[in-house]
């Protein structure tokens, strides 16, 4: 991998020491670094206006332009730019207001090779990161509309041209240390966004905990957010340290909030509002710094309604709401996310395919994707086991696709006739964006109970939906399991 890389500072012996230390580290860190110098913070910002750098190593103190002047115009133009601060010990507090202005990190001059490579390793992990989240590219909801630029709230995701709208969102979120509360559908990537914004904050060197609430016991709830101590309760055999600690001067995901119980959100909130919590048996308090990102595939705002969810609640978590669209709203990011992962699993399988046939692609496009991009991680991987050439063709579909798009439409028919053969025929006559997705969403589980003959694990397997929400969308749209069997 090349990164470009500016080496900026008034000492021109400086420059060629870093320069040195960042050819010789290259090779451990499996990186090419094509670098370029300059003197002063002016310099370094009119290069960087006529080209993208994906890491810049700049002085604090120079003439021209100072460090933090430079920062900011650099981050301005090109926020997904790595810019790590060089300061003398005496002026550290310039590294600490550099990283409050967007610099990733600091390094104290004389530059150490061991330092450098570490800094410059954590750079390209919170990078990789970053462009990983590219894939699901968040969307503000509507109610700050007001706070954003209009062009931070388009549709397109996944373009080349859109990637710095991406990086742009992680640099706002990163500066702050808001609670943030991340909604989409299982798979479309809500764990991978809290990642992002931990790992390019100022709290990255703490830990990241993460912490399913719909996988935990709720009598083992309390004790997993707020530990216990040794005897507290039956099988207390020893002390127990809980997730508010661990991530403490770090970052803190509540992965499926909507599933905590009323009893269990009210000690949360006491934890959000207080920032300290007591663990089960002690009678101490423990304080906690931890910055708290929430996530949820659940209906919030209907749940508040019917008292299953705390309001009070609510507004503390959504401070910053990020809203990741489902896979089937973005059909034309399919064709980038399944080169990416055609690359990604040519290397782990040791197996090339290199493209997709125009068929399979405009099948996977017209797929509805109910398990989002890890499903469609999914499809891609099954391809390497399935196809005996470098071409993934429709053939290494799965049945739940190809049995769910029957009335395939191929790829020279018209966009017009594509279009309203995807509409289901009973939101034809009354445009109502709800009926749409619950007819949808119906027509999906019917097509995947025929597929596999009714049988309700095969179909769980095969349309890759979790059994209970199966189930739980049967009984809404009355559908029978043994309507659609053999017999």
């Amino acid at each position: 991998m090349k990164l470009r890389t500016l080496i900026v500072d008034d000492e021109a012996e400086l420059r060629k020491s870093v320069a040195s230390i960042l050819k010789n580290i290259a090779p451990e860190l499996n990186v090419e670094f094509e670098i370029e110098e300059c003197g002063n913070g002016l310099e370094a910002v009119q290069k960087s206006n006529a080209e993208f750098y994906d890491l810049v190593l700049m002085d604090v103190r120079m003439p021209e332009m100072d460090g933090l002047t430079a920062l900011q115009q650099i981050k301005e133009t090109h926020p997904q730019t790595f810019v790590l601060i060089m300061t003398a010990h005496s002026n550290l507090n310039d590294a600490v207001i550099a990283i409050k202005e967007g610099a990733y990190d600091y390094v104290e001059k004389p530059v150490s090779a061991e330092k450098l490579s570490d800094i410059v390793k954590k750079s390209l992990e919170a990078n990789a990161m970053i462009k990983g989240l590219s894939a699901s590219r968040p969307i503000f909801d509507d109610d700050i509309e007001s706070d954003i630029d209009s062009d931070i709230k388009t549709d397109i995701v996944g373009q080349n041209s859109k990637m710095k709208e991406v990086f742009g969102l992680i640099y706002k979120l990163c500066k702050v240390e808001t609670t943030v509360l991340v909604r989409g559908e299982n798979g479309t990537g809500k764990e991978l966004v809290a990642k992002a914004i931990h790992f390019n904050s100022p709290k990255k060197s703490g830990t990241f905990v993460a912490i399913n609430c719909g996988a935990i016991p709720e009598n083992l709830m309390e004790s997993e957010l707020f530990g216990h101590e040794k005897g507290a309760f039956t099988g207390a055999i020893e002390r127990k340290i809980g997730k508010f600690q661990l991530a403490n001067n770090g970052t803190l995901f509540l992965d499926e909030i909507g599933e905590l119980k009323p009893e269990m959100q009210v000690k949360l909130l006491r934890a959000l509002q207080e920032k300290k919590f007591t663990p089960i048996g002690s009678n101490r308090e423990v304080k906690t710094n931890a910055r708290i990102i929430a996530a949820t595939n659940r209906n919030l705002e209907k749940m508040m309604e019917d008292q299953s969810f705390r309001e009070d609640l609510f507004y503390r978590l959504n401070v910053m709401p990020i809203f990741l669209p489902p896979l089937r709203e973005r059909p034309d990011d399919i064709s980038k996310l399944a080169d990416s992962f055609l690359e990604k699993f040519s290397h782990t399988h040791g197996k090339k395919i290199t493209s997709i046939t125009a068929e399979c692609l405009e099948l996977m496009k017209r797929y509805r994707w109910p398990g989002n991009i890890r499903e469609l991680e999914n499809v891609i991987e099954r391809a390497f086991i399935v196809e005996s050439k470098d071409q993934m063709t429709a053939q290494s579909l799965p049945d739940s696709i190809k049995n769910s798009l029957q009335t395939y439409v191929s790829p020279n028919q018209t966009a017009q006739s594509q279009q309203m053969r995807a509409v289901p025929s009973s939101t034809t006559s009354a445009l109502d964006f709800e009926l749409f997705k619950e007819q949808a969403e119906k027509d999906f589980i019917i097509q995947a109970l025929k597929a596999n003959k009714g049988k309700i694990n095969q179909t769980v397997a095969q349309a890759n939906i979790p059994k209970n929400t199966l189930l739980r969308k049967m009984r809404k749209y009355n559908l029978i399991a043994k309507d659609y069997s053999e017999n």
